[in-house]
């Protein structure tokens, strides 16, 4: 276990926020035209719910940042929070989901898990995700099968 000097911040790429800002501000602006369409049909009430849920999912997600530094390791603005002690993490895992065989980090401390996706983050920043993960945390907690498509993706 070495330590981390600097910390670091992982967010969502620049390019994505902003898509993702215009799209939300884009939503409201359907759900304002759905609560001035209700009086025609009842159909646009739920209409205003569905667009001011995906206007409020596309502006959280957008707040999305993973703090990783010396004394811990922080996911801040998702549903919910997380922020792990090193010495509280018991177990870390890797798989691959989904059709496109996407990586997702599983971190398991106290009873809890948290999930860092490669869909989320660059490749660049993801590759530094995992160095800073194997330098802060003992080899002992990587399970095999992390270590197996941890050398599946240097080879990469």
């Amino acid at each position: 276990m070495r330590m981390i000097y600097t910390t670091e911040t992982f967010r969502v790429p620049q390019f994505f926020r902003i898509m993702c800002y215009v799209m939300s501000v884009l939503m409201l602006v359907l759900a304002g035209f759905s609560i001035s369409q209700i009086n025609t049909s009842p159909m646009f009430i739920f209409l205003t719910f569905i667009f001011l849920f995906l206007a409020w999912s596309m502006f959280a997600y957008t707040r999305l940042q993973l703090i990783i530094s010396d004394a811990a390791l922080v996911l801040k603005g998702g549903w919910k929070p997380h922020e792990v002690n090193w010495q509280t993490i018991t177990k870390t895992d890797m798989a691959e989901v989904g059709r496109r065989q996407d990586l997702q980090i599983t971190v398991y401390y106290a009873d809890r898990r948290l999930v860092i996706a490669r869909s989320v983050f660059l490749p660049r920043q993801y590759h530094e995700i995992l160095l800073l993960l194997e330098m802060k945390l003992p080899p002992e907690i990587f399970t095999p099968r992390y270590q197996q498509l941890r050398t599946k993706l240097a080879k990469q």
